[in-house]
């Protein structure tokens, strides 16, 4: 792996797990999130609905909630640190800049949900009255697992770093980012009352006629396309001289 890419990234993670994390808290808010729903929601399911598709989503959703928190800092913490022209001025390239910070936040992202997971899996092993070994058996949740997290939460990784790049502080890139997804979310509810009837019976059956895994396949597909786009995007707006004009 390239040196400048790993040099941007541990610089990231260094940062994200001891400063940025809980607004400065360091461990504690992983530490809560595995408590919460590692131990207590688990507890409370049991391991016929813990072990299911649907629940494997709400860890994918919390890894890119977790990167919510940290990826507006990425540039616009720089900025408010006064370190943004000194990273701009090193010998590392642009690409590793930002591909850098992307993915460490990524990485604490998937990590969290990962680590709920296993916190989830031995708490249901411990406290349940099943008999044997209980884990993920279809194949639809091995893929949501595996790599659910890192695609939604690159979606908000890269559509955060866009914000990142050009806010003037923290605060106002959180709240450019909370509204942009908030209206991201409302267009896809009230959207998907719009399409026409023949769209909507098209969905239905696929609903009924394809197999889950399918379905999260397409699904995995589609959102590594907006991935890649957003990552483009990125890439083109990510020019030294006008940051450091910013």
């Amino acid at each position: 792996m390239h040196p400048d890419f790993m040099t941007v990234f541990w610089k990231e993670w260094k940062e994200i797990i001891l400063q940025r994390s809980a607004g400065g808290g360091g461990a504690r808010q992983p530490l809560i999130f595995i408590a919460l729903l590692g131990v207590f929601v688990p507890w409370r399911m049991g391991p016929d609905r813990f072990f299911n598709p649907m629940q494997v989503l709400l860890f994918t959703f919390l890894s890119a909630m977790v990167v919510t928190a940290v990826i507006a800092d990425a540039f616009a913490g720089e900025r408010e640190r006064h370190t943004l022209e000194t990273l701009l001025a090193s010998r590392l390239s642009d690409r590793a800049i930002l591909l850098g910070k992307i993915a460490a936040s990524v990485a604490y992202g998937w990590m969290i949900a990962l680590a709920c997971v296993i916190a989830g899996t031995i708490t249901v092993n411990l406290v349940g009255t099943h008999n044997g070994f209980v884990f993920y058996r279809d194949s639809a949740s091995w893929i949501i697992l595996l790599i659910g997290p890192p695609l939604v939460a690159g979606i908000v990784a890269t559509g955060g770093v866009l914000i990142s790049l050009h806010a003037a502080t923290v605060r106002q890139a959180q709240q450019t980012l909370s509204i942009g997804f908030m209206v991201v979310i409302l267009g896809v509810i009230f959207g998907s009352n719009v399409l026409p009837a023949d769209w909507k019976a098209w969905f239905a059956r696929m609903l009924v006629e394809w197999s889950l895994t399918e379905i999260v396949l397409i699904a995995a597909a589609a959102i590594l396309v907006i991935d890649l786009t957003l990552l483009m995007a990125g890439m083109a707006r990510f020019q030294r001289s006008k940051l450091v004009l910013d």
